[in-house]
C-alpha cells in the first residue's frame, strides 16, 4: 500500500498547484525516522525547533520564529533547498503534482494519476490531506470512485467509455493538521517550489526559488507528457 500526503499551493485564487509526497506503507518507519533526523539536523546547524511547523511561503516570506536565531531570506533559501534536496536524496518519497487555472481539474489530475500509477504498480492508496477542506475533499473522491469521466487523448474512448471510477483508494481521505505531520509540512515545500518554478516573482527568483522544484527530479514520477516541457512529470 502507498501512502500519499497532499497539499496544495496557488497564486491569487487563479492559479492552483498539487502536489502528492508517497511512500510506500512498507517504507514508512523508515521514512519517518529520516525525516525526524533531518528536523535534528535542521536544530543543529540552523536552530530551528523540532516542534515547529514548517509552512513554505512564510517560510520563504522571512515569516514565523521557526528559529533560536534570526534567519535571513537567504539562509531561508537555502534551507528551503536543502529540504527539497532531502526529499530527493533519502530514497524514500517519489513525488507527483498538476498545475491549472481550475482548482478542480488540478486536484482531479493528480488523484486520477495516483490512481492509475498505483494500479499499474498493484498497489492501493490511502491518502492524507492537510485541514481546511474536509468536505470538499471527500466529496469529490466518493464521487469520483462512481462517476469519473476521463477525455481520451485520442479525442473518444472506443466502445464509448470514458468513465474510469477511482479503483486504488482506501476509504476517504485523512485530515490532519499541519503542524502535526512533518509529510504534510514537506509536500508543501514541493507544492510552493512549483508554484514559483510556474508563476515566479522577482524577490523569489532572486533567491533561486524558481529552480528549486527542478532538486525533486530524481523523485518525480514520471509520465510522458508532451505538455510538460521539464520532464518530471507535471500533469498540465
Amino acid at each position: 500500500m502507498w501512502i500519499a500526503y497532499l497539499d496544495e499551493s496557488k497564486d491569487n485564487n487563479s492559479f492552483y498547484i498539487y502536489s502528492a509526497l508517497v511512500v510506500s506503507a512498507e517504507r514508512w518507519s523508515g521514512a519517518f525516522d529520516a525525516v525526524k533526523a533531518f528536523r535534528r539536523k535542521l536544530r543543529q546547524d540552523y536552530g530551528i525547533y523540532i516542534d515547529k511547523e514548517l509552512h513554505a511561503w512564510k517560510f520563504a516570506a522571512g515569516k514565523g520564529r521557526i528559529s533560536d536565531r534570526v534567519l535571513s531570506k537567504a539562509q531561508r533559501a537555502e534551507i528551503f533547498r536543502e529540504c527539497l534536496e532531502f526529499i530527493a536524496q533519502c530514497k524514500k518519497f517519489s513525488v507527483m503534482s498538476s498545475v491549472n487555472a481550475n482548482e478542480l481539474y488540478a486536484f482531479e489530475r493528480l488523484v486520477n494519476r495516483l490512481n492509475r500509477t498505483a494500479a499499474r504498480k498493484g498497489q492501493h492508496i490511502m491518502l492524507f490531506c492537510d485541514e481546511g477542506q474536509e468536505a470538499a475533499f471527500t466529496k469529490r473522491i466518493r464521487k469520483m470512485r462512481v462517476y469519473n469521466p476521463i477525455p481520451s487523448r485520442f479525442g473518444s474512448w472506443a466502445g464509448g467509455g470514458g468513465n474510469i471510477p477511482l479503483s486504488q483508494f482506501v476509504e476517504d481521505p485523512v485530515f490532519k493538521d499541519s503542524a502535526a505531520s512533518y509529510f504534510i509540512q514537506l509536500v508543501d515545500f514541493c507544492a510552493y517550489a512549483l508554484l514559483r518554478m510556474e508563476r515566479p516573482i522577482a524577490s523569489r527568483t532572486a533567491l533561486g526559488y524558481d529552480t528549486a522544484y527542478e532538486l525533486l527530479k530524481p523523485v518525480s514520477a514520471k509520465d510522458p507528457n508532451p505538455r510538460d516541457h521539464k520532464g518530471m512529470g507535471i500533469i498540465r
